[in-house]
């Protein structure tokens, strides 16, 4: 799901500022841009969980190296806080709660306070490079693109008007991509410990999710056929009505 989830979360980030434009404010351009792809990137993070995800392979061994250590450390926080949850892995749980979305938002949005333009500039751009192997297919996605993109969108970051408050609403859009991703996979049949800590029916990893009957699997024709498409749209029409207003 690495193409919807990155889809999805510069959809979301599109829509929210078109309804800010349609409440009467004007989004700054390096707003829209920027926030758009941070939201994008960060709609990949919590799979570093997955030694297989786009994000635990976008640095080479570094990274699978980085989502080895989070797999193994989320199962054992797994097991170690709920009984009925021993041997279940560390895929799916932690990075896919609602409060790690909140975590990674503050944390980006203090390095972003303390680093101003270079922090913002950084962050902006390893999302954009995220975001862009998510969106390629895997034939032709490739590090190059990944990384022109990312720098683009560096630079635009950097050189662009910084806000009069600061740049610490950046951890805004990384927060909300990671609590769109967990959403997103909230729809499939595996579903997410959204709401850990808390105990549901006597387990803190209780996974919660869609209605039964409108769950989809991963990559399945309802993901491609569906919600792709209905993704595409509407940022189209929130694209549409940012340029228009």
């Amino acid at each position: 799901m690495g193409r919807s989830h990155a889809l999805s979360g510069a959809v979301v980030w599109l829509g929210s500022c078109a309804l800010a434009a349609g409440l009467g404010a004007r989004p700054a351009v390096g707003t829209v841009v920027v926030g758009a792809a941070v939201t994008a990137g960060g709609a990949l993070l919590p799979d570093v969980d997955h030694p297989g995800s786009v994000i635990a392979r976008s640095l080479g061994p570094v990274t699978r190296l980085i989502a080895r250590g989070t797999a193994a450390g989320a199962a054992a926080l797994r097991t170690a806080s709920c009984r009925c949850c021993t041997g279940r892995g560390g895929h799916r749980a932690v990075t896919h709660t609602l409060l790690f979305a909140v975590a990674a938002g503050l944390l980006v949005s203090l390095l972003c306070w303390l680093g101003g333009d270079i922090a913002a500039a950084v962050v902006a751009g390893l999302a954009t490079a995220l975001a862009t192997r998510g969106a390629l297919r895997k034939r032709t996605r490739g590090a190059y693109g990944a990384a022109a993109a990312g720098l683009f969108v560096g630079l635009m970051a950097a050189a662009l008007p910084g806000p009069v408050a600061g740049w610490w609403w950046v951890g805004l859009p990384l927060g909300l991509g990671c609590l769109v991703h967990s959403l997103g996979d909230a729809l499939t049949f595996t579903r997410v410990p959204l709401l850990w800590p808390i105990r549901i029916r006597g387990c803190r990893w209780a996974p919660l999710g869609m209605w039964a009957p409108l769950r989809f699997r991963t990559g399945s024709a309802a993901e491609l056929l569906l919600i792709v498409p209905a993704l595409i749209l509407l940022g189209a029409v929130s694209a549409w009505t940012l340029v228009t207003s």
